[in-house]
């Protein structure tokens, strides 16, 4: 009896352990090798690695100076799981928002984001997921010169 207790026990910790440690094994390379090319005719700037663990309201940031007569191309690349979609959010200096990758008028997420830059200056980027489910996922930008 104390054996078939037992046996339980490990199976139950080995079960919450695994689901646990797939937030931790997420692989931002995995992401920007299957995402790159994505990037076509434009120039591979920078990438920023997205992890939002579940039930937190954070909203990861990054900033990149943008240049007046440049489009910019933002890429989001994730786990692709139902309900945990990455949506990237391009703010200006002020952080007033300029665009997003998810229409909520719509309900319609959409795989990348491209700007033309008027004004030179910082750019802020987030990421979050729908809803409060976390997620793990990639940014990819790029740009070209008009």
């Amino acid at each position: 009896m104390k054996v078939i207790r037992d046996i339980k026990i490990l199976l139950i910790s080995g079960f919450l352990l695994g689901s646990v440690s797939v937030f931790g094994q997420c692989d931002a390379d995995m992401f920007l090798d299957q995402c790159a090319n994505g990037l076509g005719t434009y120039n591979y700037i920078k990438s920023f690695s997205i992890k939002v663990p579940l039930h937190k309201r954070i909203n990861p940031e990054c900033s990149y100076v943008f240049s007046k007569g440049s489009t910019y191309l933002l890429i989001a690349c994730d786990q692709n799981l139902k309900g945990g979609k990455m949506i990237l959010s391009l703010y200006d200096r002020e952080h007033n928002l300029i665009a997003s990758t998810f229409n909520e008028k719509d309900n319609r997420y959409y795989s990348d984001l491209r700007y033309s830059c008027e004004t030179t200056g910082v750019y802020y980027i987030t990421a979050s997921f729908k809803g409060s489910k976390g997620g793990c996922g990639m940014c990819i930008l790029g740009f070209n010169r008009e």
